[in-house]
């Protein structure tokens, strides 16, 4: 059975999908916003309305970076649980 929990519970940088609306595959950001990435692999960042239900999922490569703007100097190394920094 899937596990389902209300997005605030969820803290910054997990993904996401509502069950429901299909596979869309969205992150939650730090500044209260969320962010979706097309089948055209733009991104998108928007408000999410209210506090629903969703699914947490593990986040794919595509949603690896998004959201980490505001700090070029972190490398993210994959298969590690924690952001290297590197000057």
């Amino acid at each position: 059975m899937r596990q389902l929990a209300r997005l605030s519970e969820l803290s910054p940088g997990h993904c996401y999908r509502k069950p429901g609306r299909g596979a869309v595959l969205r992150k939650k950001l730090g500044d209260g916003r969320i962010a979706e990435v097309g089948t055209d692999r733009r991104v998108k960042f928007r408000k999410e309305r209210g506090d629903p239900l969703v699914e947490p999922i593990s986040c794919p490569l595509k949603y690896l970076g998004i959201g980490q703007r505001h700090h070029p100097e972190t490398v993210i190394e994959v298969g590690s649980r924690s952001p290297t920094r590197r000057r």
